[in-house]
């Protein structure tokens, strides 16, 4: 009989043992674990040692967990809260995309830098606490497809570039002062009921419910552009130097004429064949002498007018 009973216990046991074990495999995820070692691999700090503190599975029971700053919900890791410990470094880009039931990231008051981390897909985020660091960069418009995002804190960093249009119904807290923020503020219906506060001392940073007005650049000319009084003056010398023109046309016919009078009177008065041709000689040559200081001026005038 103590056999029997023996040989029950012991099944019993290693049956408990076999259950234990398949929920350990069940409820531990370890996609979860190697997220948050990428984390401790990449920071310092000289208040926590993580190396020392985050070993073994992040959660350990249902809704517990031994991790310094680390909540867990259902055997999934929903918070990451370490602020203000002298965390230096930076976040992996893409070190929480596995955390995928994750509700809060907090690293406030530390010394982080950096881009800001990707939130893709982390469709159960409500807030996001990264203030008074050292992060750089633009933050990333995939931020704006948060949809259960509550809380999302930025100020005190070194972020530049433009503001998403955030326009989440959920967002009831949100700040981005003291950053190198440049543009205009989106006019989303949301982010026109956050106080002035939300985005103070941004200097490159304007529009409602800022003070600074967002004054448009007035328009370049266009190129070539001459303005009105100038084409007037271009025309008024175009029109003088065709009046010239045609004066001096007028004044080398008549001239021509006069000579022509002149040699035909000289050439009747004499009556000497000789000193026809030799007046005709002259005729033609005092023509082409006349006809070339013709052509001269008016190549003169027209490249003159070419000039201008």
């Amino acid at each position: 009989m103590d056999i029997i009973f023996l040989y029950m216990f012991l099944f019993i046991l290693s049956l408990n043992i076999v259950l234990c074990i398949e929920i350990e495999i069940k409820d531990f995820h370890p996609q979860e674990r190697e997220a948050l070692l990428l984390i401790r691999d990449s920071l310092n700090s000289s208040s926590i040692n993580l190396h020392r503190n985050w070993t073994g599975p992040p959660c350990i029971e249902n809704n517990l967990s031994i991790w310094f700053g680390i909540t867990c919900s259902y055997w999934h890791v929903v918070h990451i809260t370490i602020q203000g410990v002298n965390l230096s470094g930076y976040l992996p880009s893409t070190f929480l995309q596995n955390i995928t039931f994750l509700r809060q990231i907090d690293f406030r008051n530390n010394a982080l830098f950096g881009l800001l981390p990707n939130l893709t897909g982390l469709v159960f985020l409500e807030e996001v606490k990264l203030s008074f660091n050292h992060f750089s960069g633009s933050i990333p418009l995939e931020y704006v497809e948060l949809h259960s995002l509550k809380i999302l804190e930025l100020e005190e960093n070194y972020l530049d570039g433009e503001i998403p249009p955030f326009d989440q119904p959920s967002l009831i807290s949100f700040n981005v002062s003291s950053n190198h923020l440049i543009g205009q503020i989106p006019e989303t219906s949301l982010l026109q009921r956050f106080p002035k506060s939300s985005f103070d001392d941004n200097s490159d940073l304007c529009g409602k419910p800022l003070d600074k007005s967002c004054t448009a650049e007035s328009p370049a000319p266009p190129p070539f552009a001459i303005a009105p009084s100038s084409l007037m003056e271009t025309n008024k010398k175009r029109i003088h130097v065709w009046i010239i023109a045609l004066i001096a046309i007028v004044s080398a016919f008549c001239l021509f004429l006069m000579i022509i009078a002149f040699l035909f009177c000289k050439r009747k008065a004499r009556g000497n064949e000789t000193r026809i041709n030799d007046s005709a000689s002259k005729i033609f040559l005092s023509y082409k002498f006349i006809s070339s200081s013709f052509w001269i001026d008016l190549f003169e005038l027209f490249c003159y007018h070419k000039h201008l």
